[in-house]
């Protein structure tokens, strides 16, 4: 996870990436209401379960997913897709604090780009192949060693 040198550059990225955080944080109380869960995680919060989790997770191709990122706060199907996939989503937490109210239409426009070019929108998409080059330099030694022990 990226650390801040100081605490005003921490508050300032909280700031920057905050009218996507509200979003996230309407979304995740609306998961609570409907059974779901939540707990913080390096200054994040990460909602899971509930009606809501099990609604997304049984969704068809393209529409199902086990964790979405909208500012500081993380929608996951279950804690147990939280885990595994925390790694990624925490990229997207510092994309959204880099690009702020801009990230949400740059990555639609993205997804765009690559659908028209006959790509996938999704594993094409620049924030996409971003977040999974930096879960792999995050995860792997971790994974290889979890393997070594199985």
């Amino acid at each position: 996870m990226r650390t801040y040198r100081t605490p005003i550059f921490k508050l300032i990225a909280y700031a920057w990436a905050s009218p996507n955080t509200a979003l996230g944080i309407l979304l995740g109380l609306v998961m609570l209401a409907l059974g779901g869960r939540v707990r913080i995680v390096a200054g994040v919060a990460e909602f899971h379960g509930g009606w809501m989790g099990s609604f997304f997770a049984s969704r068809p191709h393209p529409f199902c997913f086990g964790a979405i990122t909208i500012g500081h706060v993380i929608l996951g199907t279950c804690h147990k897709e939280l885990y595994a996939l925390r790694a990624h989503e925490h990229v997207h937490v510092r994309q959204y604090e880099r690009w702020g109210v801009f990230f949400l239409p740059a990555y639609a426009l993205s997804s765009l780009w690559e659908v028209c070019r006959g790509r996938n929108g999704y594993r094409n998409n620049f924030f996409e192949r971003q977040a999974y080059a930096e879960e792999d330099k995050q995860v792997l030694p971790d994974r290889q060693h979890i393997r070594r022990n199985i």
